[in-house]
């Protein structure tokens, strides 16, 4: 039997059949209040609407985006040498679907707590072999637990528009068909240098279908090249009008405004466009202008923990986190919400068959646990007269979850930054938490005010 010391947590043992009445309970109020198994994030749009990475598959199963590990993490899956008593196969996330949930204060640690000892009566209790490790950070299997790598600026040839129960989609706009000949033309002119005529083609283009943002853009952008800032602004704007929820739009007004000095509302164009999509370089660039590079250095963001689940070819769940307790905890709880389908389905309320997806709720949960697990520790140590050091991450994470939740961080640091599908399709609440956290850790070294709401709205 694989064991790890887990301190007041035990070790690692098989058994049956785990208790789930705590995690209905908890999680019923992170969902929003409702202390039943069928409380659960907003649906997330399929696959045509959201416009998710394709999900083809690999003659082993394995969908075609999955890379191949490297020698060092192919070692993090020796097998064991002990009889599995349920062996777990291989799980890739469902891109099709992904929960949202709104975000709510960790009021009193306790709480946590309980998220904690919940992962680790899972783990005890489970009739699956789970081996509980330390891995570097570099060798986190990130495409593995969040799909393939995302494209580094959002499609502007695309709109979020939202049915009537709020759900966003990515379309077509209407019109593009009409101006594409005008924007071609517009392209030609441009990469011959012919900015001027290149211009007259975009404002042609985006007179014939001014909902299609991507005309509006090109037209900016050329008149950047020409220094007509004013045209620019308005052509940005106008990309903007026409689709809110594209990042490129906000990134490229926040780029013009820095350079004619309006930091103010440049820093609040960022802001929108990391929180839509926060793998974006171009609005990461104009936030280090901003910050003096430390939008990207560290400043006062919070790094959250790199690590690595996966099951070897017996059926063993490895889960490896850098090092510490807490990321320990953080590991475990994300391989048992991947591995566990009926804790999922006490969760989420959907049939136990329905397939593992992301979704804002279980990184929330398992960031909780670990501070749970951090709380315990700390109160261990003091009982023992042997204090725990504090650990600065921890600290930052605890503060966050206290005063704000952390559904806007997971969003920006770790889902919206691998899936930014998702993070262009928030809904409102969630993309509002999404700004509030950029504002105050991206490009305000953790320590801002206030945020802004943010120019989205529910109609969007």
């Amino acid at each position: 039997m694989s064991t790890r010391s887990s301190g007041q947590l035990g070790a690692t043992r098989r058994g049956r059949g785990a208790p789930l009445a705590c995690a209905v309970t908890l999680i019923g109020v992170l969902l929003g209040g409702c202390a039943s198994s069928t409380a659960r994030p907003k649906p997330a749009a399929p696959t045509a609407a959201a416009r998710t990475p394709t999900t083809a598959v690999r003659p082993d199963g394995a969908p075609a985006w999955l890379p191949a590990y490297t020698a060092a993490q192919q070692a993090l899956l020796a097998p064991v040498d002990h009889a599995i008593q349920a062996p777990a196969g291989p799980v890739f996330p469902d891109l099709e679907r992904f929960g949202y949930a709104n975000n709510r204060r960790l009021d009193d640690v306790r709480d946590a707590v309980k998220f904690t000892r919940l992962v680790a009566t899972v783990l005890e209790e489970s009739p699956r072999f789970y081996v509980l490790g330390e891995a570097k950070p570099e060798l986190a299997n990130t495409i593995a637990q969040y799909g393939p790598e995302p494209p580094a600026e959002a499609d502007p040839w695309y709109v979020t528009r939202r049915d009537g129960l709020g759900i966003g989609g990515l379309v077509a706009p209407p019109g593009v068909a009409a101006g594409r000949a005008d924007y071609d033309q517009g392209e030609a002119a441009r990469k011959k240098g012919e900015l001027a005529a290149a211009a007259a083609a975009y404002r042609v283009a985006a007179a014939k279908a001014p909902g299609v943002p991507a005309f509006h853009l090109a037209l900016g952008d050329v008149l950047v090249a020409t220094k007509d800032d004013a045209g620019a602004k308005a052509a940005y704007v106008a990309a903007i009008a026409a689709d809110p929820s594209l990042a490129t739009g906000h990134a490229a007004l926040a780029e013009l405004l820095s350079r004619t000095g309006d930091p103010g509302g440049a820093r609040r164009a960022v802001a929108e466009a990391i929180a839509l999509h926060p793998a974006s370089t171009r609005a990461l660039a104009v936030a280090d202008l901003l910050t003096s590079g430390s939008a990207s250095s560290g400043g006062g963001r919070i790094r959250p923990w790199a690590v690595f689940v996966d099951v070897d070819r017996t059926g063993a769940i490895h889960a490896d986190g850098p090092g510490g307790e807490p990321a320990a905890i953080y590991a475990s709880c994300r391989a048992v919400m991947r591995y566990e389908p009926d804790l999922r389905a006490s969760i989420f309320g959907h049939p136990p068959t329905t397939p593992y997806f992301l979704s804002v709720a279980e990184e929330v949960i398992c960031f909780e646990a670990a501070l749970g697990a951090y709380a315990i520790q700390r109160a261990d140590g003091d009982e023992r007269r042997e204090p725990v050091p504090a650990d600065d991450r921890v600290e930052a994470l605890l503060r966050l979850a206290r005063e704000e939740g952390l559904s806007g961080f997971v969003m920006v640091e770790i889902l919206g930054r691998r899936r930014p599908e998702r993070a262009r399709l928030a809904p409102p609440d969630v993309h509002r938490a999404m700004v509030a956290y950029v504002e105050r850790y991206v490009l305000g070294g953790g320590g801002g005010e206030g945020a802004p709401q943010g120019v989205l709205t529910a109609s969007r």
